[in-house]
């Protein structure tokens, strides 16, 4: 799978694959750093608030009130110039990351069709590898794959801050994730066997279906349509039974678990508000920056535990994958394999393919 991306094919689209991996990876660290400049941003904009408040509950202080209003709309100016360049960063990352995962998935078939050795007997699903999985592998890397590396380029930059103002929080943050992952991943460890079992009994009755569109005979030469596929919906109801049960057992986990987060840093950060001894006093603008911090460093721990069922989808589809590939391998001719440049269509790489293999006047000779 990184293979076939990475080092082979031509020297062009051996540099668009590693450019876009360098904008991929760009794209997340400049939004863990966008994050980790807007939390500087609430302290100083909420202590000035704060400000505000304070000069508004006394008299007299005309001045002081409108020099508040002053720097609070400053902040927001600076607020505005601060995130103006994610509206041109932000469209452009994403075209040239759809594209570029795109053209991974693209190279990915355009590899298993010319090594597919269709002489031999089908592997199991193999049309729904070439398509689907690859179709899974590509939505995973835009959704898995970016928010683990965004979750880790977060927690880079904001352990350090949360450990600047309070070590002991950064501490319970990380523990607390660390702890919510390992029960999530108890929970839901069984859920990549189900998936890979429920997409092969989906794969087969796609096959049936298809079976029986192009020649009903061959599929139910008696009794009904449906006969053929009693075995089918009877390992597929058992399938799903097992993973409904086991996302319903996953999700109250997740759910109990999340709730539990929202509240946790306002419950450790709150009373220092209210502390006896003013060095031990926060600011509202330092309340704001805590749990805020707190929240980034937990969330970038916790993103498996809240994407494990995504996690899971996508992990059952680089084992599918991987198994088609080893079959595809051991099966496949003895020609190496010739990689599409990925500029050329499918439909293209697969006439050039069959094209050669067929005269329109040899089989007229033949049919006489």
């Amino acid at each position: 799978m990184f293979r076939e991306f990475f080092w082979e094919g031509s020297r062009c689209r051996r540099a668009w694959a590693w450019f876009g991996l360098l904008v991929f990876l760009g794209h997340q660290a400049f939004k863990a750093y966008l994050a980790w400049a807007i939390n500087g941003w609430y302290e100083d904009f909420y202590d000035l608030l704060q400000l505000h408040v304070d000069y508004g509950s006394g008299s007299g202080e005309d001045e002081g009130r409108a020099t508040a209003r002053a720097r609070v709309y400053e902040s927001l100016v600076e607020f505005g110039i601060l995130v103006a360049p994610a509206i041109l960063v932000h469209p452009v990352a994403g075209l040239l990351r759809n594209w570029w995962v795109f053209s991974w998935r693209k190279v990915l078939m355009q590899s298993y069709l010319h090594r597919w050795n269709t002489s031999i007997p089908a592997i199991e699903g193999a049309s729904q590898r070439v398509h689907e999985d690859t179709q899974r592998f590509a939505s995973g890397i835009q959704s898995c794959v970016a928010v683990v590396l965004q979750s880790l380029f977060t927690l880079g930059v904001f352990c350090p801050v949360l450990y600047d103002l309070d070590p002991q929080l950064m501490a319970i943050a990380v523990a607390a994730a660390v702890g919510g992952l390992t029960v999530s991943m108890v929970v839901g460890w069984p859920l990549v066997g189900l998936e890979v079992s429920n997409q092969r009994v989906e794969a087969e009755l796609r096959k049936r279906l298809v079976l029986l569109e192009a020649d009903p005979g061959s599929v139910h030469t008696n009794g009904t349509p449906y006969t053929p596929f009693v075995r089918v919906f009877h390992q597929l109801t058992r399938n799903y039974r097992n993973l409904y049960l086991s996302f319903a057992g996953l999700g109250t986990w997740l759910a109990l678990y999340e709730q539990v987060a929202v509240i946790l840093p306002y419950l450790l950060v709150a009373p220092r508000l209210f502390a006896e001894r003013p060095q031990d006093q926060l600011t509202l603008g330092q309340l704001v920056k805590v749990s805020n911090s707190f929240g980034k460093v937990f969330d970038s721990l916790n993103v498996i535990s809240d994407r494990w069922l995504e996690i899971n989808e996508w992990r059952s589809c680089l084992r599918r994958l991987r198994e088609f590939e080893r079959e595809v391998n051991s099966k496949s001719p003895a020609a190496p394999a010739r990689l599409v440049p990925v500029g050329l269509e499918l439909s293209d790489a697969v006439s050039s393919t069959i094209e050669p293999s067929w005269n329109p006047r040899a089989s007229a000779e033949s049919a006489e």
